[in-house]
């Protein structure tokens, strides 16, 4: 037997459909990296700064048929400090100029669908929607005319929170590797509308469990 014969069952069997998959229910747990940006609250102009951190998510998707899936997912973002630098912060006070530093995480929940096509290696595109809460803590202004001796405006800063509507689009592949669990590198990118507007892409790393209703 050649070759091309031996390899051609392979290939038929990755191009068919996905496995029988009909009604399948899966948890998802998935640890991310992920980058984005963070606006800056109350400054004269708009400013966002590049943001790198954890992020944790738990979901659940419903098999409609072999190849349609319906999602609903949990976020969190573990919390990491940032400083949005050369800002001028607006106050009922006045304005200050410097370095507005705070410590922000986010959560929030998507739902949405994807088609799958595979076997045992599956490849995943779909798109969610959902809602984004950032908060943040914490927040100081310095003046760092001295960048070696920065001083507190000692300004009394609340706690703040910005809500985002999310588009995510998603695309990757999950590799079946047993009967019930399955892991996938789903990464995703988010566009984040509200007040602010805002990005993220996440790269997360998901370990499935499915049960067949």
């Amino acid at each position: 037997m050649s070759r091309i014969s031996r390899a051609l069952p392979l290939m038929l069997l990755l191009a068919s459909s996905a496995r029988a998959d009909h009604r399948a229910l899966s948890v998802d747990v998935s640890g991310a990296w992920s980058a984005g940006s963070v606006s800056a609250l109350q400054t004269t102009l708009p400013q966002t700064t590049l943001t790198f951190g954890p992020s944790v998510w738990l979901g659940a998707r419903y098999a409609l048929t072999n190849n349609l899936e319906f999602s609903a997912t949990g976020l969190f973002d573990i919390p990491v400090m940032v400083a949005h630098n050369n800002v001028v912060l607006a106050t009922d006070s006045g304005n200050f100029a410097g370095t507005l530093v705070h410590e922000t995480m986010r959560f929030g929940g998507l739902a949405g669908a994807r088609v799958v096509f595979g076997l045992a290696l599956k490849f995943h595109l779909g798109v969610e929607v959902g809602w984004s809460q950032r908060l943040y803590t914490g927040l100081t202004m310095y003046d760092d005319r001295n960048p070696d001796a920065a001083i507190d405006y000692g300004l009394g800063m609340r706690d703040a929170s910005l809500g985002q509507f999310i588009v995510s689009p998603l695309v990757g592949l999950e590799w079946a590797a047993g009967d019930h669990w399955s892991l996938a590198l789903l990464p995703r990118g988010q566009i984040l509308l509200g007040a602010q507007v805002n990005w993220a892409v996440l790269i997360p790393l998901q370990f499935s469990w499915s049960w067949y209703l």
